[in-house]
């Protein structure tokens, strides 16, 4: 085969990367976005969470929508 299936890639791993491709362009900007307009954080907070979304992408982002998004300004 010539193309895009001589990497040694089989078709679960494509699938997997298009799906860490497709989460990557659709929860990171949601949770960015939601951080901006929330209400209950604090500038500073936002600010925070932001730099913590864009340094671990995945992780932040995970972690700002199960855990940050229920905290309160201080």
């Amino acid at each position: 085969m010539i193309g895009v299936f001589t990497s040694g890639f089989g078709i679960w791993e494509w699938i997997m990367v298009i799906f860490a491709i497709v989460s990557l362009l659709l929860i990171i900007p949601f949770a960015i976005f939601d951080t901006l307009k929330s209400k209950n954080l604090s500038t500073s907070q936002k600010f925070l969470w932001i730099i913590f979304i864009l340094i671990a992408p995945y992780l932040g982002a995970v972690v700002y929508l199960f855990w940050g998004r229920k905290q309160k300004a201080l």
